[in-house]
């Protein structure tokens, strides 16, 4: 992959979302490794859920390494859950203050696979953390994209 490479990423339709909180420990540990991005952006692999997240600051995406979609003549994977806090980073009390989101799920029957994403994404970060202490490069782009209501799947 070449640094010119943009990844395509489709969201659905918005199915469902509810509000939640997420762990301090993983709120932060996500804005470390944000921090030592060299771009806006991290991928983070969860191999058990073969998923793939998008952390940004304001927005975590969840990509199903599974599901791809058309549309047009532009293909990409479908986003199956998005996280986005409720507050701002400044606006909490302490760096041990759990951080409230707003989660939206993009298709039925993500319950279980959200109540997963709470633990494998934190562990997912430290390996990360572990193997990249120093920084994080980032060699594509990305394009996140609604997707039109009657998409063709492979």
């Amino acid at each position: 992959m070449t640094a010119h490479d943009t990844q395509s990423f489709f969201t659905p339709d918005e199915f469902f979302c509810q509000e939640s909180r997420l762990l301090s420990k993983t709120y932060n540990l996500a804005h470390v490794l944000l921090k030592r991005s060299q771009s806006d952006y991290i991928f983070v692999p969860i191999r058990p859920l073969q998923y793939l997240a998008i952390l940004e600051k304001n927005a975590f995406w969840f990509v199903d390494s599974l599901d791809y979609a058309v549309r047009g003549d532009e293909g990409g994977r479908l986003i199956r859950i998005s996280w986005h806090p409720l507050l701002n980073a400044n606006q909490r009390e302490g760096l041990n203050q759990n951080m409230d989101f707003r989660i939206i799920f993009y298709g039925k029957d993500m319950c279980e696979v959200q109540n997963r994403l709470n633990s494998e994404l934190y562990q997912s970060m430290r390996l990360i953390d572990q193997r990249h202490c120093d920084s994080l490069n980032t060699d594509c782009k990305i394009s996140l994209l609604p997707l039109n209501s009657s998409p063709e799947h492979n």
